[in-house]
């Protein structure tokens, strides 16, 4: 099975904020949903690697399908408490490591620049977490690059210390400072 190509950053203009099934495909920008059954019915028409994405997912469910063999699919990330950490939601489809993941969460209207209780921001966790095309997701949905943490840390500064080079240049790219 070859893996799916990264999805297209989501478009402010095209994306259907605030609903609960985003289906995220190579073709499209990512398209919002109010029922499972319209998302995949979406998903089936855009083919085989497409994602369908539950922002509101119960707590330690599966929370992503893809299409495979032309059904959906659950693949292995878990949901989080997404109504009790509003504001936290895209660092945390960060941390899942899933492009899908971040790419319904910011079409369907998350802060980019949002932080962390210790100042970090999705971009910086996108870093930390060796994920390349969620730290392009994030520079296209317009993350500061040059966000600091409580203590002075910047994605390319992390970028630097993992020894990330095509990363680095991606955020020195965006107009990161060193």
């Amino acid at each position: 099975m070859t893996a799916p190509q990264p999805p297209a950053a989501p478009s402010p203009r095209t994306a259907a904020a605030g609903r609960r099934y985003y289906v995220v495909a190579r073709d499209a920008p990512p398209a919002g949903h109010d029922t499972l059954d319209a998302a995949i019915a979406a998903a089936r028409r855009h083919g085989e690697g497409t994602d369908i994405v539950d922002t509101l997912a119960r707590p330690y469910h599966p929370m992503v399908q893809r299409i495979v063999n032309g059904e959906a699919t659950y693949l292995e990330f878990g949901a989080w408490p997404t109504l009790d950490t509003p504001s936290l939601n895209l660092i945390e489809a960060v941390k899942k490591g899933c492009p899908s993941i971040v790419s319904a969460f910011l079409a369907k209207g998350a802060d980019v620049n949002a932080r962390d209780p210790r100042g970090g921001t999705a971009l910086m966790w996108a870093v930390a977490r060796c994920v390349p095309e969620n730290v392009r997701l994030l520079i296209a949905a317009g993350a500061d690059p040059n966000a600091r943490d409580q203590n002075g840390m910047t994605a390319l500064k992390l970028a630097h210390a993992k020894d990330l080079p095509n990363v680095a240049a991606l955020l020195l790219q965006a107009g990161a400072g060193e």
